[in-house]
């Protein structure tokens, strides 16, 4: 990994997103998580997904796809979401606005 996974959970836990498994590789990152929002709503918080891929993104140097699995706090899933790093990279030159971008993950999230 080039980055380090501790300062990674430690970001999102003080958001109330506690990573419990993490795997990574050149390509992606695959994040399952529990929410205590999305236990109280049911739902993928969607705030919450853009904060775990922007601190994914403040952390990595180069961009790569991302993969949340959200679970209640008790382990129930409650959903899962994408963003592939072919949006990430448009994103960072200017070629799809911040807007575009969360439209696109947003439609990614598929709920349990």
């Amino acid at each position: 990994m080039d980055f380090d996974a501790d300062q990674l959970e430690g970001r999102l836990m003080s958001h109330g997103v506690y990573v419990t498994s993490l795997d990574a590789d050149g390509e992606r990152i695959a994040v399952e998580y529990e929410s205590i929002t999305a236990g109280q709503a049911d739902a993928v918080p969607h705030r919450e997904v853009g904060r775990v891929i922007n601190v994914v993104r403040d952390l990595t140097e180069t961009p790569r796809s991302v993969r949340g699995s959200v679970t209640d706090l008790d382990g129930e899933p409650v959903g899962r979401w994408h963003a592939e790093a072919e949006w990430l990279r448009a994103l960072e030159d200017g070629e799809l606005s911040q807007v575009e971008f969360s439209q696109r993950v947003v439609e990614t999230i598929a709920e349990s």
